[in-house]
């Protein structure tokens, strides 16, 4: 990567995380010298089960979907990563399992991607444990809030839906998935959604 760049990107990356937890200057440099730039394009897989979790990702300017599988084989989104959002499988990056999760590239084309082996590295910081423990509630604190749209009217799932993702610049077909309804219905809740909005 351009070393300027990297600088500015892993930068940013470090003014958002200390936003989170508080950063030590020596956690700083040792982490922007173990962050890889990853440039991809959309619809390009990041992970896919079973492969197993080896880079946790922080986002640049990339939207991504992560999917789960049901017992017939068909993916539902159960996230939306935007960027400056920190994310991989929680479960196969900490306990070497297979991955749950298919992480997909909806658009955008930077991120940030740290190494399991050189997280490793970074236990002795406890800024580490810090951080993992911060993302870790906030997965919870999402699926918390995802269950509970779920008991919502269609209506009422897209109008809370629209206040946590820029539905605008998300394909239906994703947002719809997120929501467990069909394409047509989300189109339909979505245009009254803006309509109201406009009112």
């Amino acid at each position: 990567m351009d070393g300027d760049k990297h600088i500015v990107l892993t930068n940013r990356m470090l003014d958002v995380l200390y936003k989170w937890v508080p950063l030590s200057a020596s956690f700083r440099i040792a982490l922007r010298d173990l962050m890889n730039l990853q440039q991809e394009s959309p619809k390009a897989i990041l992970l896919n089960p079973p492969d197993h979790a080896v880079k946790a990702w922080f986002s640049v300017n990339c939207y991504v979907a992560a999917y789960t599988f049901d017992a017939d084989g068909g993916q539902h989104v159960v996230r939306i990563y935007m960027p400056d959002d920190a994310f991989t499988d929680l479960f196969s990056f900490f306990q070497d399992k297979p991955s749950r999760l298919r992480l997909v590239v909806i658009q955008g084309e930077e991120l940030l991607y740290l190494k399991k082996e050189d997280f490793n590295s970074l236990r002795l910081f406890p800024e580490t444990f810090d951080l993992v423990q911060y993302v870790m509630l906030m997965e919870q604190e999402l699926e918390a809030w995802r269950v509970w749209i779920m008991t919502l009217k269609a209506e009422q799932k897209v109008q809370q839906f629209s206040l946590r993702y820029p539905m605008y610049l998300l394909p239906n077909h994703i947002c719809a998935s997120f929501l467990q309804m069909t394409a047509a219905k989300y189109c339909v809740e979505k245009a009254l959604c803006n309509r109201n909005d406009r009112n």
